[in-house]
């Protein structure tokens, strides 16, 4: 098999892509060991207009979704779909909608070998302990426990100061470039793009591809 580069459009609220990330690990799991896999993440926000002090998740939902019963149908979906990948999704924690720009400035910053890691505890955070990805001090807590902050105060400066923006609008960029409507969103070798929330094996069969 030849190797394997994976990028990803992701945003850290978006729980379908949360169970993209489990099922790409699974299947990456199945490769032959010596196949050499780069993962590279971009960062999609779903909500670039939420306020900077985040928004009412069920009012946002709510509004999105045409109802409330559409909304509870669409909690309920979460977790049965979760738990198909081995994940929970405590949704009645989720009080937020939060602007992701912080979230996604610290994935950028951090360093390559502690991403995949990082974005797995962001989404646990979120998903399962109801966690305000919008607030910066709650983001240094999580990368710290990570391994990500050795000086939990620089890292709050250096996000605050807007280090890793850059990185946040270049995938908003690219990700309009490519025509990316939603996530998640994947792109394999540069040559297969795949749409939506895959199984391991849909993964298993486009690696065969590459």
């Amino acid at each position: 098999m030849n190797d394997v580069k994976i990028d990803v459009f992701m945003d850290i609220v978006c729980p379908w892509c949360r169970m993209g990330d489990a099922s790409l690990r699974t299947a990456l799991r199945e490769l032959p060991a010596d196949t050499k896999v780069t993962v590279r993440y971009h960062a999609y926000q779903l909500n670039p207009g939420i306020r900077k002090e985040g928004e009412d998740y069920r009012k946002v939902m709510i509004g999105r979704l045409g109802g409330e019963a559409q909304f509870e149908a669409r909690m309920k979906q979460y977790n049965q779909t979760g738990a198909q990948f081995g994940l929970n999704y405590n949704m009645e924690l989720v009080n937020y909608t939060p602007n992701t720009v912080l979230a996604h400035q610290l994935i950028a910053i951090a360093p390559e070998e502690l991403k995949s890691q990082l974005i797995e505890q962001l989404y646990t955070a979120y998903f399962e302990q109801g966690a305000n990805l919008g607030d910066v001090d709650k983001l240094v807590e999580i990368a710290q426990a990570n391994g990500v902050a050795n000086d939990p105060a620089a890292l709050k400066m250096r996000l605050l100061q807007g280090e890793g923006r850059e990185q946040v609008e270049e995938g908003q960029r690219d990700a309009q470039k490519l025509g990316i409507r939603g996530v998640p969103y994947y792109i394999v070798n540069d040559k297969y793009a795949l749409s939506g929330l895959q199984s391991p094996a849909d993964w298993l069969q486009t690696f065969k591809q590459v």
